[in-house]
Protein backbone atom coordinates (compact mmCIF):
# COMPACT_ATOMS: atom_id res chain seq x y z
CA UNK A 1 0.00 0.00 0.00
CA UNK A 2 1.54 3.32 -1.07
CA UNK A 3 0.92 6.57 0.80
CA UNK A 4 0.04 4.81 4.04
CA UNK A 5 -0.30 7.05 7.08
CA UNK A 6 0.44 6.48 10.74
CA UNK A 7 -3.31 6.23 11.30
CA UNK A 8 -3.44 3.33 8.80
CA UNK A 9 -0.64 1.55 10.66
CA UNK A 10 -2.41 2.03 14.00
CA UNK A 11 -5.68 0.65 12.62
CA UNK A 12 -3.92 -2.37 11.11
CA UNK A 13 -2.15 -3.11 14.40
CA UNK A 14 -5.23 -2.50 16.52
CA UNK A 15 -3.66 0.25 18.64
CA UNK A 16 -4.04 4.01 19.08
CA UNK A 17 -2.14 6.41 16.82
CA UNK A 18 0.08 7.55 19.68
CA UNK A 19 0.90 3.94 20.63
CA UNK A 20 1.80 3.23 17.01
CA UNK A 21 4.11 6.24 16.83
CA UNK A 22 5.88 5.34 20.06
CA UNK A 23 6.22 1.72 18.95
CA UNK A 24 7.93 2.79 15.74
CA UNK A 25 10.23 5.00 17.80
CA UNK A 26 11.14 1.97 20.00
CA UNK A 27 9.79 3.70 23.10
CA UNK A 28 10.49 1.36 26.04
CA UNK A 29 7.13 2.26 27.60
CA UNK A 30 5.49 0.13 24.90
CA UNK A 31 5.71 -3.65 25.27
CA UNK A 32 7.99 -5.53 22.92
CA UNK A 33 5.07 -7.57 21.60
CA UNK A 34 3.13 -4.43 20.69
CA UNK A 35 6.19 -2.87 19.04
CA UNK A 36 6.68 -5.98 16.92
CA UNK A 37 3.01 -5.99 15.91
CA UNK A 38 3.08 -2.32 14.92
CA UNK A 39 6.33 -2.69 12.95
CA UNK A 40 4.90 -5.70 11.13
CA UNK A 41 1.81 -3.66 10.20
CA UNK A 42 4.02 -0.77 9.05
CA UNK A 43 6.07 -3.09 6.87
CA UNK A 44 2.99 -4.66 5.32
CA UNK A 45 1.64 -1.21 4.47
CA UNK A 46 5.02 0.03 3.20
CA UNK A 47 4.89 2.86 5.72
CA UNK A 48 8.11 4.89 6.05
CA UNK A 49 8.48 7.65 8.68
CA UNK A 50 10.36 10.77 7.73
CA UNK A 51 13.99 9.77 8.24
CA UNK A 52 15.24 13.35 8.01
CA UNK A 53 12.92 14.44 10.81
CA UNK A 54 14.07 11.58 12.98
CA UNK A 55 17.67 12.62 12.48
CA UNK A 56 16.90 16.03 13.96
CA UNK A 57 16.47 14.40 17.38
CA UNK A 58 20.23 14.00 17.68
CA UNK A 59 20.83 17.79 17.65
CA UNK A 60 19.90 20.43 20.21
CA UNK A 61 18.54 23.91 19.51
CA UNK A 62 17.91 24.92 23.16
CA UNK A 63 14.44 26.01 22.11
CA UNK A 64 11.00 24.58 22.81
CA UNK A 65 7.72 25.13 21.02
CA UNK A 66 4.38 26.05 22.58
CA UNK A 67 0.99 25.80 20.88
CA UNK A 68 -1.97 27.35 22.70
CA UNK A 69 -5.52 27.86 21.42
CA UNK A 70 -5.55 31.65 21.79
CA UNK A 71 -3.27 34.54 22.64
CA UNK A 72 -6.33 36.66 23.54
CA UNK A 73 -7.75 34.34 26.22
CA UNK A 74 -6.16 35.60 29.48
CA UNK A 75 -5.80 32.07 30.86
CA UNK A 76 -3.72 30.84 27.93
CA UNK A 77 -1.80 34.11 27.79
CA UNK A 78 -0.87 33.62 31.46
CA UNK A 79 0.11 30.03 30.73
CA UNK A 80 2.34 31.11 27.85
CA UNK A 81 4.03 33.73 30.03
CA UNK A 82 4.67 31.18 32.80
CA UNK A 83 6.10 28.63 30.37
CA UNK A 84 8.31 31.18 28.63
CA UNK A 85 9.69 32.45 31.95
CA UNK A 86 10.34 28.96 33.31
CA UNK A 87 12.02 27.86 30.08
CA UNK A 88 14.23 30.94 29.99
CA UNK A 89 15.39 30.20 33.53
CA UNK A 90 16.50 26.78 32.27
CA UNK A 91 18.35 28.23 29.27
CA UNK A 92 15.68 27.53 26.64
CA UNK A 93 13.98 29.96 24.27
CA UNK A 94 10.26 29.50 23.59
CA UNK A 95 8.58 29.78 20.19
CA UNK A 96 4.87 30.46 20.74
CA UNK A 97 2.05 29.98 18.25
CA UNK A 98 -1.73 29.58 18.43
CA UNK A 99 -4.22 27.16 16.90
CA UNK A 100 -7.56 29.01 17.23
CA UNK A 101 -9.11 25.79 18.60
CA UNK A 102 -8.75 24.23 15.14
CA UNK A 103 -7.24 20.77 14.71
CA UNK A 104 -5.91 21.51 11.23
CA UNK A 105 -4.19 24.68 12.46
CA UNK A 106 -2.71 22.76 15.38
CA UNK A 107 -1.27 20.19 12.96
CA UNK A 108 0.23 22.99 10.87
CA UNK A 109 1.70 24.62 13.98
CA UNK A 110 3.32 21.34 15.01
CA UNK A 111 4.86 20.99 11.56
CA UNK A 112 6.15 24.58 11.65
CA UNK A 113 7.74 24.10 15.07
CA UNK A 114 9.31 20.81 14.02
CA UNK A 115 10.79 22.46 10.94
CA UNK A 116 12.48 24.95 13.26
CA UNK A 117 14.14 22.03 15.03
CA UNK A 118 12.79 22.76 18.52
CA UNK A 119 13.96 20.25 21.12
CA UNK A 120 10.46 19.57 22.42
CA UNK A 121 6.90 20.86 22.24
CA UNK A 122 4.17 21.72 24.75
CA UNK A 123 0.71 21.81 23.19
CA UNK A 124 -2.91 22.33 24.23
CA UNK A 125 -4.61 19.54 22.25
CA UNK A 126 -7.93 19.30 20.47
CA UNK A 127 -9.81 16.70 18.49
CA UNK A 128 -8.86 16.50 14.85
CA UNK A 129 -5.13 16.64 15.52
CA UNK A 130 -4.59 13.18 17.04
CA UNK A 131 -2.45 11.86 14.21
CA UNK A 132 -0.33 15.01 14.01
CA UNK A 133 0.28 14.94 17.75
CA UNK A 134 1.22 11.27 17.69
CA UNK A 135 3.56 11.75 14.75
CA UNK A 136 5.24 14.66 16.52
CA UNK A 137 5.65 12.61 19.71
CA UNK A 138 7.51 9.98 17.69
CA UNK A 139 10.14 12.53 16.65
CA UNK A 140 10.71 14.69 19.75
CA UNK A 141 9.40 15.03 23.32
CA UNK A 142 5.79 16.20 23.26
CA UNK A 143 3.79 17.15 26.34
CA UNK A 144 0.14 18.13 26.42
CA UNK A 145 -1.01 20.81 28.83
CA UNK A 146 -4.44 21.83 30.20
CA UNK A 147 -6.24 18.92 28.47
CA UNK A 148 -6.01 15.18 27.94
CA UNK A 149 -6.17 13.59 24.50
CA UNK A 150 -5.56 9.89 23.98
CA UNK A 151 -2.71 8.38 25.97
CA UNK A 152 -0.16 11.15 25.43
CA UNK A 153 1.37 12.53 28.67
CA UNK A 154 -0.32 15.70 29.94
CA UNK A 155 0.02 18.32 32.67
CA UNK A 156 -3.53 19.04 33.85
CA UNK A 157 -5.50 20.19 36.86
CA UNK A 158 -7.87 18.07 38.94
CA UNK A 159 -11.16 20.00 39.17
CA UNK A 160 -12.57 17.98 42.07
CA UNK A 161 -11.05 19.76 45.12
CA UNK A 162 -11.94 23.26 43.93
CA UNK A 163 -15.46 22.50 42.69
CA UNK A 164 -16.30 20.39 45.74
CA UNK A 165 -15.19 23.15 48.14
CA UNK A 166 -17.13 25.81 46.21
CA UNK A 167 -20.34 23.80 46.26
CA UNK A 168 -19.87 22.95 49.93
CA UNK A 169 -19.77 26.68 50.72
CA UNK A 170 -22.84 27.39 48.60
CA UNK A 171 -24.73 24.63 50.39
CA UNK A 172 -23.77 26.11 53.76
CA UNK A 173 -25.09 29.46 52.54
CA UNK A 174 -28.44 27.79 51.87
CA UNK A 175 -28.33 27.61 48.07
CA UNK A 176 -30.32 24.78 46.50
CA UNK A 177 -30.97 26.13 42.98
CA UNK A 178 -27.61 26.59 41.30
CA UNK A 179 -26.68 27.32 37.70
CA UNK A 180 -23.57 26.00 35.98
CA UNK A 181 -21.87 27.54 32.96
CA UNK A 182 -20.19 24.57 31.35
CA UNK A 183 -17.10 24.85 29.20
CA UNK A 184 -17.12 23.26 25.72
CA UNK A 185 -17.86 19.53 25.75
CA UNK A 186 -15.36 19.04 22.93
CA UNK A 187 -12.52 19.37 25.47
CA UNK A 188 -11.56 17.04 28.30
CA UNK A 189 -11.64 19.96 30.73
CA UNK A 190 -15.22 20.86 29.81
CA UNK A 191 -16.41 17.28 30.21
CA UNK A 192 -14.49 16.53 33.41
CA UNK A 193 -15.56 19.71 35.21
CA UNK A 194 -19.20 19.13 34.32
CA UNK A 195 -18.99 15.56 35.59
CA UNK A 196 -17.51 16.75 38.89
CA UNK A 197 -20.10 19.52 39.24
CA UNK A 198 -22.99 17.11 38.72
CA UNK A 199 -21.53 14.61 41.16
CA UNK A 200 -20.83 17.16 43.88
CA UNK A 201 -24.21 18.90 43.45
CA UNK A 202 -26.21 15.68 43.83
CA UNK A 203 -29.52 16.39 45.57
CA UNK A 204 -29.60 20.05 44.52
CA UNK A 205 -31.74 21.67 41.85
CA UNK A 206 -29.15 22.49 39.20
CA UNK A 207 -29.46 24.02 35.75
CA UNK A 208 -26.61 23.44 33.32
CA UNK A 209 -25.99 25.66 30.31
CA UNK A 210 -23.58 24.40 27.68
CA UNK A 211 -20.93 26.98 27.01
CA UNK A 212 -18.13 27.35 24.52
CA UNK A 213 -14.83 29.07 23.88
CA UNK A 214 -16.16 32.64 23.77
CA UNK A 215 -17.21 35.17 26.40
CA UNK A 216 -20.49 35.95 24.64
CA UNK A 217 -21.66 32.36 25.13
CA UNK A 218 -21.19 32.79 28.87
CA UNK A 219 -22.99 36.12 28.69
CA UNK A 220 -26.10 34.69 27.02
CA UNK A 221 -26.16 31.62 29.25
CA UNK A 222 -25.95 33.77 32.39
CA UNK A 223 -28.95 35.84 31.31
CA UNK A 224 -30.88 32.59 30.80
CA UNK A 225 -29.85 31.37 34.26
CA UNK A 226 -30.95 34.64 35.85
CA UNK A 227 -34.35 34.23 34.17
CA UNK A 228 -34.47 30.73 35.70
CA UNK A 229 -34.24 32.30 39.19
CA UNK A 230 -31.05 30.57 40.30
CA UNK A 231 -29.52 31.97 43.49
CA UNK A 232 -25.94 31.03 42.61
CA UNK A 233 -23.90 30.53 39.45
CA UNK A 234 -20.69 28.53 39.04
CA UNK A 235 -18.59 29.19 35.94
CA UNK A 236 -16.74 26.27 34.38
CA UNK A 237 -13.86 28.24 32.85
CA UNK A 238 -12.40 31.73 32.57
CA UNK A 239 -14.33 32.83 29.47
CA UNK A 240 -17.62 31.78 31.07
CA UNK A 241 -16.59 33.82 34.13
CA UNK A 242 -16.05 36.95 32.05
CA UNK A 243 -19.39 36.46 30.31
CA UNK A 244 -21.15 36.04 33.65
CA UNK A 245 -19.64 39.24 35.04
CA UNK A 246 -20.71 41.23 32.00
CA UNK A 247 -24.25 39.79 32.06
CA UNK A 248 -24.71 40.53 35.77
CA UNK A 249 -23.45 44.08 35.27
CA UNK A 250 -25.83 44.75 32.37
CA UNK A 251 -28.75 43.13 34.22
CA UNK A 252 -27.94 45.27 37.28
CA UNK A 253 -27.59 42.20 39.49
CA UNK A 254 -25.56 42.97 42.59
CA UNK A 255 -23.10 40.08 42.89
CA UNK A 256 -22.61 39.03 46.49
CA UNK A 257 -25.91 40.62 47.55
CA UNK A 258 -28.47 39.36 45.04
CA UNK A 259 -26.54 36.46 43.53
CA UNK A 260 -23.60 34.28 44.53
CA UNK A 261 -20.99 33.86 41.79
CA UNK A 262 -18.05 31.46 41.60
CA UNK A 263 -15.57 32.08 38.80
CA UNK A 264 -12.81 29.92 37.35
CA UNK A 265 -9.10 30.84 37.42
CA UNK A 266 -7.70 33.60 39.60
CA UNK A 267 -6.99 36.78 37.66
CA UNK A 268 -5.91 39.94 39.46
CA UNK A 269 -8.85 42.01 38.18
CA UNK A 270 -11.32 39.53 39.71
CA UNK A 271 -9.98 40.50 43.14
CA UNK A 272 -10.81 44.17 42.53
CA UNK A 273 -14.41 43.91 41.41
CA UNK A 274 -17.00 45.80 43.52
CA UNK A 275 -17.58 42.38 45.05
CA UNK A 276 -14.30 40.44 44.69
CA UNK A 277 -15.00 37.15 42.93
CA UNK A 278 -14.59 33.75 44.57
CA UNK A 279 -12.75 31.42 42.22
CA UNK A 280 -11.80 27.83 41.55
CA UNK A 281 -8.11 28.29 40.85
CA UNK A 282 -5.88 26.02 38.76
CA UNK A 283 -2.73 27.99 39.62
CA UNK A 284 -1.78 28.36 35.97
CA UNK A 285 1.77 29.45 36.87
CA UNK A 286 2.39 26.10 38.57
CA UNK A 287 0.97 24.20 35.60
CA UNK A 288 3.33 26.08 33.30
CA UNK A 289 6.39 25.42 35.45
CA UNK A 290 5.47 21.74 35.82
CA UNK A 291 5.15 21.43 32.03
CA UNK A 292 8.56 23.00 31.44
CA UNK A 293 10.25 20.86 34.09
CA UNK A 294 8.78 17.66 32.65
CA UNK A 295 9.58 18.55 29.03
CA UNK A 296 13.17 19.64 29.66
CA UNK A 297 13.84 16.57 31.79
CA UNK A 298 12.64 14.44 28.87
CA UNK A 299 14.83 16.38 26.44
CA UNK A 300 17.93 16.01 28.60
CA UNK A 301 17.39 12.33 29.43
CA UNK A 302 15.96 11.31 26.04
CA UNK A 303 12.85 9.89 27.69
CA UNK A 304 9.10 10.43 27.37
CA UNK A 305 7.76 13.45 29.30
CA UNK A 306 5.92 12.66 32.52
CA UNK A 307 2.33 13.76 33.03
CA UNK A 308 1.36 15.72 36.14
CA UNK A 309 -2.02 16.25 37.83
CA UNK A 310 -2.25 19.40 39.96
CA UNK A 311 -5.20 19.91 42.35
CA UNK A 312 -7.43 22.95 42.04
CA UNK A 313 -8.25 25.07 45.07
CA UNK A 314 -11.23 27.22 46.04
CA UNK A 315 -10.58 30.83 47.06
CA UNK A 316 -13.68 32.31 48.80
CA UNK A 317 -14.33 36.04 48.45
CA UNK A 318 -17.34 38.36 48.94
CA UNK A 319 -19.05 37.29 45.68
CA UNK A 320 -20.30 34.18 47.51
CA UNK A 321 -21.43 36.03 50.66
CA UNK A 322 -25.04 36.04 49.43
CA UNK A 323 -27.52 33.46 50.74
CA UNK A 324 -30.99 32.88 49.23
CA UNK A 325 -32.97 33.76 52.36
CA UNK A 326 -33.58 37.22 50.94
CA UNK A 327 -35.07 35.82 47.72
CA UNK A 328 -33.95 35.01 44.18
CA UNK A 329 -31.35 36.93 42.27
CA UNK A 330 -33.77 39.31 40.59
CA UNK A 331 -36.11 39.85 43.54
CA UNK A 332 -34.96 43.45 43.98
CA UNK A 333 -36.02 44.20 40.42
CA UNK A 334 -39.51 42.67 40.56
Amino acid sequence: MSGATLKDVAAAAGVSVSTASRSLADNPAISEATRRRVKKAAASLNYHPNAQARALRSSRSNAIGLVIPSLVNPYFAAMAAAIEEAAEARGFATIITSSAEDGTKLASALDALSSRQVDGIVAVPMHGAEEALAATAALRPLLLVDRHLGDLPAVVSDPTPGIAAALALLKRRGHSRIGYLSGPDSTSTGRERLEVFLRESSGLDVIVHDGGFRRKEGYKATLDLLDSQVTAIVAGDSMMTFGALEACHNAQVDIGKQLALVGFDDFVFLRYQPSPVSVIDQEVDRLGVAAVDSLIHAIETKTTPRGVVHPTRFIPRPSTAYGPQSGPALAAQQ
